[in-house]
C-alpha cells in the first residue's frame, strides 16, 4: 500500500509540513542542488512516520520498498526521485547519541530485508559499507533541529532516503551533468562555511559513507 505522497500533495493536505520542507530546501544554508531539483520538479515524496508507535519499522520498510518499485518505471529518464521520511526527533544531539540513533534506525529497518541480511554498527563504520534494502542501495541523509552541523539543521527531524538508482541514472546523463551539479553543490558548501570546511567535509575525514548518513565523522566525532 502506497502511503507516501509527492510534495504537491503535501502542499494540499499538510501545508505546515510543506512549509517546513520548503523553508529547508530554499534556505541559503542548504547546499544540495539535487534535493532542490527534486523539490521543484515534484519528484520529492514524503512519508510522515512521526506519529508511529515506537517507530513501526515494518511500515517504514514497506513504504521504502514500495517507493523503490514505484520509481523503477522512470529508470530510463532523467529524474530526481527521493523520499523524505519525517520522524520523531532524537532526544539529544551529541555526536554519540546521534550515531546510536541513526545506526539503530538503519539496523531495525534492515531486519525486514527480504535477503535476510543483517548489519551491525561496526558494519556501518566500514569503508565499503552501503545501506541496502532488498538489494536496492539507499543513501540516508539525516537532518534535525540543533544538529551539530550547520548544513544538517532543519525545523523538523527527517531522513532523506536517496535511491542509488537515481544517482546512477543522473551519472549517465550527457554534458557531464552529474559532476557539474555535484561541483556546484560543493561550491555552495564552501560559501556556507566561508571556505573553511569542517572536519567531516575535509580530506582528513575517514571518508566512509556513514559520514553522509550522519552529517559528521563518527570515527572522529569530536573534530570540528
Amino acid at each position: 500500500m502506497k502511503d507516501f505522497c509527492n510534495i504537491s500533495e503535501i502542499y494540499t493536505n499538510n501545508i505546515e509540513l510543506f512549509k517546513d520542507l520548503e523553508s529547508l530546501l530554499t534556505s541559503k544554508k542548504f547546499p544540495c542542488l539535487f534535493a532542490m531539483n527534486s523539490f521543484h520538479k515534484n519528484h520529492m515524496y514524503v512519508y510522515d512516520a512521526s506519529n508511529l508507535e515506537e517507530r513501526e519499522y515494518s511500515k517504514i520498510y514497506n513504504q521504502l520498498s514500495n517507493f523503490s518499485k514505484y520509481i523503477k518505471k522512470y529508470n530510463k529518464e532523467k529524474n530526481f526521485y527521493t523520499i523524505i521520511l519525517v520522524i520523531k526527533g532524537p532526544q539529544e544531539t551529541s555526536p554519540e547519541f546521534l550515531k546510536d540513533f541513526i545506526f539503530s534506525f538503519l539496523i531495525k529497518l534492515k531486519e525486514y530485508d527480504s535477503t535476510n541480511e543483517t548489519i551491525t554498527k561496526n558494519d556501518i563504520l566500514k569503508n565499503n559499507f552501503q545501506f541496502s534494502l532488498d538489494s536496492d542501495i539507499w543513501f540516508p541523509v539525516f537532518l534535525c533541529p540543533e544538529h551539530i552541523s550547520t548544513i544538517r539543521r532543519a525545523n523538523i527531524s527527517i531522513i532523506a532516503f536517496q535511491p542509488n538508482q537515481t544517482f546512477d541514472l543522473l551519472k549517465q546523463h550527457p554534458n557531464n551533468f552529474y559532476e557539474k551539479t555535484r561541483k556546484a553543490t560543493h561550491n555552495r558548501i564552501d560559501k556556507i562555511y566561508n571556505f573553511k570546511r569542517p572536519f567531516f567535509l575535509s580530506e582528513k575525514s575517514s571518508g566512509i559513507n556513514a559520514i553522509q548518513y550522519l552529517g559528521f565523522d563518527p570515527i572522529h566525532p569530536n573534530e570540528s
